[in-house]
């Protein structure tokens, strides 16, 4: 900006220094031009009369007579082209402020024109971007804060919306906000009964406002829910976790030995159930540890694992992820994955997702209804979805540019067949 005021004062300055000049030249009269004439007018007519007397074409008289005449005649021309109007004098004056005047009125009168007509942030060298709406994908994150007032605002209006609720209780979960999310837990089960998913999460949260006890006020709901759902994973995770802190070790194994057939396909998970089983294990004798996998029969564990969704109702889907080996010098060992599952039609929501590094490829995980965000979007309301894998380089779902992913679709949530995603795509 400063670049551009400089600019323009050296101009109008320039202006100044040619114009100035010619307007304070001096008006030299005609008149003196007109004087000259008439005293060689006069000169010429004075030889011409003498040349006459000379001749005898008049007398003395006469030519006494047309000299006076000359005479008067060259003074009144004179004195007429020596006098100066008042209207003259006045111009001569005003001719002296002409050039102030101009030199200030201009400069203003550009400003005005400019701050009127102009633009400037053109002069002042700044881009001004155009307003452009961003796709769906790529419009600026909101914090879980401003989500979180959004969510709350639109549930003051539309108290009787389970969804909202059970994305809210998520949420409060998510930021550790333990009984605001017992209290949106509980607003979801007197809309829609006791579903079972929603009882499950239920429980986690009220164990998690007495710092993870499960045999406080959990107990009950936990009872509750191993009864409507005997072959869930988490509730068997749940169940027997509770069993522990209660001392009951032999019924916690019964649970973790039914369990730990369904996370063969995840390394870590089976790690971790694995280190549960042997610290439950060290705490009984080799007697009980064998009754207790006998009444665990291998044919039904493996029913269980084979055909969860037959037999519960629980839609389960094995999926397994790897990087295509051309695309390694993209990622970082600390890039986020995520791999989800989303319904072909209808909201974007995932149906159920899982969030990992890229350290962990390759890895099979596991996606089912335990993970769903609500109660009505979960798998087993939908035949068809879409298995997707992506790395994030922000951090945050939604494919991005730069981001790696891959894709599959449609795949049968009933089928129970297992996919294999490289991720050889960028976005």
């Amino acid at each position: 900006m400063i670049s551009f005021i400089v600019s323009a004062i050296v101009l109008v300055l320039i202006a100044i220094v040619f114009i100035v000049p010619t307007l304070r030249k001096k008006n030299y009269a005609f008149s003196d031009e007109y004087d000259e004439l008439n005293v060689d007018i006069a000169k010429d007519r004075l030889s011409e009369i003498k040349h006459q007397l000379a001749a005898g074409e008049i007398n003395q008289q006469t030519y006494e007579q047309l000299h006076e005449e000359l005479e008067s005649t060259l003074a009144n021309d004179l004195s007429a082209s020596s006098q100066v109007s008042p209207e003259s004098q006045v111009i001569n004056q005003n001719n002296k402020f002409i050039p102030i005047i101009l030199a200030v009125a201009v400069p203003i009168v550009a400003a005005v024109l400019y701050y009127q007509l102009g633009d400037f942030a053109a002069a002042t060298g700044t881009r001004v971007e155009a307003t452009v709406i961003p796709a769906a994908e790529n419009r600026p994150q909101i914090t879980i804060e401003e989500a979180v007032v959004k969510l709350e605002q639109r549930l003051a209006v539309e108290p009787e919306n389970p969804d909202g609720w059970f994305m809210l209780a998520r949420t409060y979960m998510t930021m550790k906000q333990y009984h605001k999310a017992v209290a949106a837990y509980e607003k979801v089960i007197e809309i829609v009964g006791e579903d079972p998913e929603v009882l499950l999460r239920y429980a986690d949260a009220v164990a998690m406002t007495e710092g993870g006890n499960l045999m406080g006020k959990a107990k009950p709901i936990v009872d509750k829910v191993i009864t409507l759902l005997p072959d869930n994973p988490t509730v068997l995770w749940m169940a027997g976790s509770a069993e522990v802190q209660q001392k009951n070790f032999g019924k916690a194994l019964s649970y973790w030995y039914k369990l730990q057939p369904m996370l063969a396909q995840d390394a870590s998970a089976s790690a971790q159930i694995e280190e549960l089983i042997n610290n439950a294990e060290s705490q009984l004798d080799g007697s009980e540890i064998a009754a207790l996998k006998r009444a665990v029969p291998a044919t039904t564990v493996v029913n269980t694992a084979e055909n969860t969704e037959g037999a519960t109702g629980i839609a389960e889907i094995m999926v397994t992820v790897d990087l295509d080996p051309a695309l390694k010098d993209k990622v970082s060992a600390n890039d986020t994955l995520f791999i989800f599952a989303k319904a072909m039609q209808g909201p974007p929501m995932p149906l159920a997702a899982v969030k990992k590094t890229v350290a962990a490829l390759p890895l099979t995980v596991s996606l089912n209804d335990a993970m769903a965000m609500m109660p009505q979007m979960k798998l087993s309301n939908f035949d068809q979805v879409k298995i997707s894998a992506v790395i994030s380089k922000s951090g945050q779902p939604g494919t991005q540019p730069g981001d790696l992913f891959a894709e599959v679709s449609p795949v049968n949530v009933k089928s129970q067949e297992k996919i294999s995603l490289i991720i050889n795509k960028v976005k």
